[in-house]
């Protein structure tokens, strides 16, 4: 009986063990995606918007976020 208990709680703690590797696994690549979507904002050269008021023609750079 206690072989049964001990192989029980071993295979339970693996399966805890297995599920929180995942976990933090997952929580690390989606911090590891927002990191990485904010440092290309910042180092992409800003948009060039045209302005055109009557003959006048203005260009001019959207700030960064």
């Amino acid at each position: 009986m206690i072989t049964i208990s001990t192989n029980v709680a071993v295979g339970a703690g693996s399966i805890i063990m297995a599920a929180g590797f995942l976990l933090g696994y997952a929580i690390g690549w989606r911090q590891r995606c927002r990191y990485l979507d904010k440092t290309l904002d910042d180092v992409a050269e800003p948009e060039v918007t045209t302005l055109v008021v009557g003959d006048l023609e203005t260009r001019f750079r959207r700030s960064q976020r």
